[in-house]
């Protein structure tokens, strides 16, 4: 996991301000939340797919999941960290 990318984008709350999402918070709520996962629409991203999910008392997050360098398919990276664009998060909201 390249950790130091995933920092250096936090993402913004409504009011504009930088939340702290880290690593720790990714995890869980891919472990334990309940996260949702989409094909990309922009074919220019090197992701896989999309997993939005929600950060308890934070924010809904979309996290860009790229193909393991391993092989293993049950294992991927993430490689960025953003907040859910508006449509995206209604999307996740509604249970779509």
């Amino acid at each position: 996991m390249n950790r130091p990318h995933l920092y250096k984008h936090l993402p913004t709350d409504d009011t504009g301000r930088y939340v702290a999402v880290g690593v720790e918070d990714i995890l869980d709520a891919y472990r334990d939340g309940d996260p949702s996962f989409y094909e990309p629409a922009d074919d220019r991203l090197a992701a896989d797919w999309i997993m939005l999910a929600y950060v308890p008392a934070v924010l809904v997050i979309s996290v860009p999941l790229a193909p393991p360098r391993s092989g293993n398919w049950t294992q991927c990276r993430p490689i960025g960290l953003d907040r859910a664009k508006s449509g995206d998060r209604q999307k996740y909201l509604r249970g779509e």
